[in-house]
């Protein structure tokens, strides 16, 4: 949801992404994407939400993908 919003946020905005905003808001679109792909719609329904994770690595990598 975090980045459902700061996605939306960045394109409220309407001004135009400096490089590290352009950076975080193509990683925050790549999550908000993965988070709907990785889960189908039937897990979401059938599951506790509060244990819904996607892959760790992923986060070390979009995580790299900032710092540098």
């Amino acid at each position: 949801m975090w980045c459902d919003n700061l996605t939306m946020a960045f394109d409220d905005d309407g001004d135009e992404l400096n490089e590290y905003d352009s950076l975080a808001f193509g990683i925050a679109r790549d999550i908000e994407c993965q988070w709907d792909l990785f889960w189908s719609e039937k897990e979401l329904r059938n599951i506790d939400q509060s244990e819904l994770e996607l892959p760790l690595s992923w986060f070390i990598e979009w995580s790299k993908e900032l710092g540098e």
